[in-house]
């Protein structure tokens, strides 16, 4: 049911794009993303994280009357992050079990669509304007990647580990022995229902500033025994042609 509404919403999009009245003006946008991943019940909130990226995409902004806009769009978003190093000893009181050093890599790219509702006032040559709605997000990989050094029941341990949060999938690079603890037990759903908001500043009809903040509406925890929300705050720039 989730893919079905997701490809009709998709499609949604694309016909407001493809579709537009002669006065809608097209837009290419680009802006620094910070998106936070929390855990609400079932995991310890320790297991937040959050992830630090950019996107790019293009929308339309459509006058409907007076100053109410719609303002359809379509976004790729990158994610990543990088951990400090993390050092990992053996069973308190029993020594030579394992000493591992481990740094780990976590990267995600989706998808949007939102659907935004802008209202805007002001002087012909710039225009203030605040804006909300809904956000499609379907995440196309959520992956980690663990670089493991050390050793480990007398084994010399130097390779990766690859997570793959929504099939669950692992792979191993140069591991003959794989440690317990480094890999999540947990798998995430691939999409969300984000709403928000923000407010933008329009130049000349041509350049756009804008900040945003959008709360995920849908938990991405992959089963019953967690809940998991994604919400990321953004600014970016826009052009308008």
């Amino acid at each position: 049911m989730k893919k079905i509404f997701a490809a009709v919403a998709s499609m949604a999009a694309l016909l407001c794009l493809s579709s537009v009245p002669a006065s809608a003006k097209s837009g290419l946008e680009a802006g620094y993303v910070n998106s936070s991943y929390s855990f609400k019940t079932g995991i310890s909130s320790d297991n937040n994280y959050s992830l630090n990226g950019f996107y790019v995409g293009l929308s339309q902004d459509v006058r409907l009357f007076a100053g109410l806009h719609i303002v359809p769009g379509i976004y790729y978003t990158y994610l990543t992050d990088k951990n400090d190093l993390v050092e990992m000893s053996g069973v308190e009181g029993i020594e030579g079990i394992f000493e591992l050093k481990n740094r780990r890599n976590i990267t995600d790219h989706y998808l949007n669509v939102p659907i935004m509702f802008r209202y805007q006032f002001g002087l012909p040559g710039v225009k203030l304007y605040i804006f909300a709605g809904p956000t499609l997000s379907v995440g196309l990989v959520s992956n980690q990647k663990f670089t493991v050094t050390g050793d480990f029941l007398g084994n010399n341990i130097n390779g990766t580990l690859s997570y793959n949060f929504y099939t669950g999938k692992v792979k191993a690079d140069d591991m003959d022995v794989m440690p317990d603890g480094i890999v999540p037990e947990y798998q995430y759903n691939r999409f969300d229902i984000q709403l928000g908001g923000g407010v933008g500043i329009e130049i000349l009809r041509f350049l756009e500033v804008k900040v945003g903040y959008d709360c995920g509406l849908m938990n991405r925890y992959k089963g019953d025994a967690a809940e998991l929300y994604r919400n990321q705050f953004y600014a970016a720039v826009g052009f308008r042609f």
